[in-house]
């Protein structure tokens, strides 16, 4: 009886000593789980993959999760981070964040990899979203490649890898899993010329952070990329030259004319001049379009236009030219395959009018577009080679307006984005009613990185785009009418304008867009080989906009249309375009020019002369009278 009563009360003990483990170890369990945070938000890190790059700091360490999370890994000591921080010529050094986790508790965590992909985990980044900071707990943004703007000596010389002609989508190291372009590797590229479009400098300590350019191959496009420019030569290829081995003359240059397509020898010429000891030989040859060089250009080809790329580089390589050397000249094949073969012609419907060709002429000027990146040259020259215009060695010869739009459309001209000058005399006392001016006063803007020039453009460039201003107004700029300006020149353009103008030279994007309804509308439905199509655009202008706001975009032009674009208010966007496409300023833009050296000057059909005694102080007083007069 006592034994059973005592089993009795040792289970009865055993049973409330388990119940009560089981209440302490399922509290203790509660405890620890209490401990650890818990994700509330994981999302990938989308802004631009240039703003993700970042060195760690030191500060916090590397897990498989977030930190505080059950079961978090640590990856990588922050001694192990510190030092990788200090080693900034190593791929791993560098890390891309790409996702970005938020826990219960309001820390968040950023999740990087390394370049080299040694390194993959969560680090600490702060209580607050890292998205657009620059210090982030445990990690710290960086640029590993800062682009810079073209010299025109450099965009206008014509250059020939060197003893290397891999080229780079990104330099190498510089951004995670983007590197050479293999393409690149794949072929002979010694003898194609190349055009230099962009230039950096990398800033993460490696190759003693190197300039490096971005090249176009236009024989071979898929070659285009970065590349040292320590391997690149200007002016001569490191492959064997077919005019290699001729004898030039004291009184001789060979002309090498090459295929601007290929980048492939058509033929040489060894020009003779038997005026030689008078005649320099620049005057000799001549320019793009005239001269001996042009004369003698071969059977099936022409000059390039002089505003296309090859067109400037032929002026510069004539203008150099000496005897007992060579010139490269490019010409263009010749062929009537293509239905545009024949150029086509350009129509604008801005502020509910049809004009004649397109505000700021982008063609004639040879503008650099966005997004597309390149001058509008490039993407007629491309538009010229479209498969859906293509006659196939005559077996056809009529197209339709989807054809037609297919080739458009195919050739980034659908939609185009530029940027113009506007009149500031349009409007003097509020910049930002200023109109649009017209292909007759625009001249080249010099707005870096974005038109070929810089800011800081030589004098001789600054005279040449001021008298292209001057011209258009009537006014002799060759005369001693630019001597009274003389203290402002070297300055830029811009200085210039703003310097005439009291700081009112401002710019408005344009925006081109047109639609095969459009085009069908314009040219029917069955257009024949031959014919010069037009091409219908609908122009739309942003708000004004000045300098400092095109560089702060990066030259985005169609990111800088969005920002002052009205087009989302009918109303309003009614208001801005009639202030943009002023119709006496649009239509004829030369006439708000024309006061500018009026005084002491007497105009006589199309000469101007004007009297050097007063034009220093009488064409300041024009100006302000002319501004002061301005409504």
């Amino acid at each position: 009886m006592i034994n059973k009563k005592f089993s009795k009360a040792a289970l009865l003990g055993v049973a409330l000593f388990g119940l009560g483990f089981a209440t302490v170890t399922a509290n203790s369990d509660s405890a620890n789980a209490k401990s650890y945070a818990k994700v509330k938000s994981n999302k990938a890190y989308t802004t631009n993959y240039t703003e993700r790059n970042y060195l760690p700091s030191g500060s916090a360490a590397l897990y498989s999760k977030a930190g505080t999370l059950k079961g978090a890994r640590k990856v990588a000591s922050t001694t192990t981070l510190k030092s990788l921080a200090q080693q900034s010529d190593k791929g791993q050094s560098y890390f891309r964040a790409y996702r970005i986790a938020k826990t219960n508790r309001g820390s968040y965590y950023l999740k990087v990899v390394s370049f080299d992909k040694t390194y993959r985990g969560w680090i600490y980044a702060g209580k607050s979203n890292p998205s657009g900071k620059t210090s982030v707990g445990g990690m710290k943004k960086v640029s590993t490649f800062n682009q810079g703007n073209l010299t025109t000596d450099i965009s206008n010389a014509t250059y020939y890898f060197g003893s290397s002609s891999t080229t780079y989508k990104q330099p190498d190291w510089t951004e995670y899993k983007i590197g050479r372009n293999m393409a690149s590797l794949s072929g002979d590229y010694t003898k194609d010329p190349l055009r230099v479009t962009g230039v950096g400098t990398k800033t993460n300590g490696r190759d003693n952070n190197a300039t490096y350019y971005f090249v176009e191959d236009s024989a071979h496009p898929t070659v285009n990329g970065w590349i040292k420019a320590s391997d690149l030569k200007a002016g001569s290829s490191t492959g064997a030259s077919s005019s290699s081995s001729v004898n030039i003359g004291a009184n001789q240059v060979l002309v090498n004319y090459i295929d601007s397509s290929t980048g492939n020898s058509v033929t040489t010429k060894l020009l003779t001049n038997s005026n030689a000891s008078t005649q320099t030989a620049a005057n000799f040859l001549g320019t793009n379009l005239s001269g001996q060089a042009y004369s003698n250009i071969p059977s099936g080809y022409s000059a390039p236009s002089t505003s296309s790329q090859y067109g400037t580089q032929n002026n510069n390589a004539l203008a150099a030219a000496s005897y007992g050397n060579q010139v490269n000249y490019y010409v263009v094949a010749t062929s009537t395959d293509n239905l545009f073969s024949t150029a086509p012609n350009y129509t604008a419907f801005a502020n509910n009018k049809n004009y004649s060709g397109l505000p700021g002429d982008p063609v004639s000027k040879n503008a650099f577009t966005s997004p597309s990146g390149v001058q509008f040259s490039t993407l007629v020259s491309n538009l010229a080679k479209s498969t859906y215009t293509s006659g196939n060695n005559g077996q056809r010869d009529t197209f339709t307006s989807t054809d037609i739009w297919n080739a458009v459309s195919n050739a980034n001209m659908g939609e185009i984005y530029y940027l113009t000058y506007c009149d500031p005399m349009s409007n003097f006392f509020d910049g930002s009613k200023q109109a649009v001016l017209t292909a007759s006063s625009t001249g080249t803007p010099s707005v870096s990185g974005l038109f070929g020039t810089s800011s800081s453009s030589s004098t001789s460039d600054t005279s040449s785009q001021l008298s292209d201003i001057l011209s258009a107004a009537g006014v002799d700029p060759l005369g001693s009418a630019l001597s009274g300006l003389g203290s402002l020149i070297g300055s830029g353009l811009d200085g210039i304008a703003n310097s005439l103008f009291g700081g009112r030279i401002c710019y408005r994007v344009v925006k081109l867009t047109t639609s095969q309804a459009q085009i069908k509308t314009v040219n029917g439905d069955s257009v024949k080989m031959g014919t010069q199509v037009t091409i219908p655009y609908t122009a739309n202008a942003s708000k004004v906009v000045t300098e400092s706001a095109i560089k702060g975009a990066n030259n985005d032009l169609r990111s800088l249309y969005n920002q002052n674009s009205t087009e989302s208010s009918p109303t309003a966007n009614a208001t801005e375009q009639g202030y943009a496409f002023n119709d006496k300023s649009f239509q004829s833009s030369t006439s708000a020019l024309s006061g500018l050296l009026t005084d002491g000057t007497s105009t006589s059909g199309s000469s101007t002369s004007t009297s050097s005694t007063s034009t220093s102080t009488s064409s300041l007083s024009s100006l302000l009278s002319a501004l002061s007069g301005s409504n």
